[in-house]
């Protein structure tokens, strides 16, 4: 019986995390403001990074994921919060994980430093190998945003100029 009572327990846990929410602002391309329990919350989407608006590729990002997302709604499953105070968390659009979407879509990296995930591992090497948004022109070029961060003015230039070419990648959900 007691089985039976965590069993119930943790079901209704479950259930009781995954919630519609409103996204009302794109910040960036992983982190958008929401509508979400009758309140309005910053949240990141968990196990990606985009790059930073200032960062080659950052403001195609983030356009890409407003004309996804903007006044869409999704469904948030809260995870926690970060160091910023951001709600951390998974997004489903029509059902369909948008951290997959836009890490196949080449516009977000996977990061392992979140957490594993077979799936997004899989869609960024897909993404990687048919040269999708970040990856238009291979991965020399290519800076994640969790080394931009860290990099001052002249590493930036140095390591973190990207290609020249503006690759629009487009969605399919």
């Amino acid at each position: 019986m007691k089985h039976l009572f965590l069993l119930f327990s943790c079901c209704v846990l479950l259930a009781n995390a995954q919630k519609p929410a409103l996204v009302t602002r794109v910040v960036d391309g992983d982190t958008y403001d929401l509508f979400y329990n009758s309140k309005r919350v910053r949240a990141r989407i968990a196990h990606i990074d985009a790059p930073e608006l200032k960062q080659a590729f950052g403001k195609s990002s983030a356009l890409q994921v407003s004309q996804l997302l903007n006044h869409r709604i999704v469904i948030f499953d809260s995870l926690g919060k970060d160091l910023y105070g951001r709600v951390v968390g998974n997004l489903l659009l029509n059902g369909k994980r948008v951290d997959s979407l836009l890490v196949r879509s080449g516009i977000a990296w996977y990061n392992p430093a979140y957490g594993e995930d077979l799936l997004l591992a899989s869609c960024m090497l897909q993404a990687v190998s048919e040269g999708k948004g970040l990856w238009t022109c291979g991965t020399e070029l290519v800076c994640p945003p969790w080394l931009y961060r860290t990099y001052n003015y002249e590493n930036r230039l140095r390591y973190c100029r990207g290609c020249s070419v503006n690759n629009q990648s487009t969605f399919k959900n």
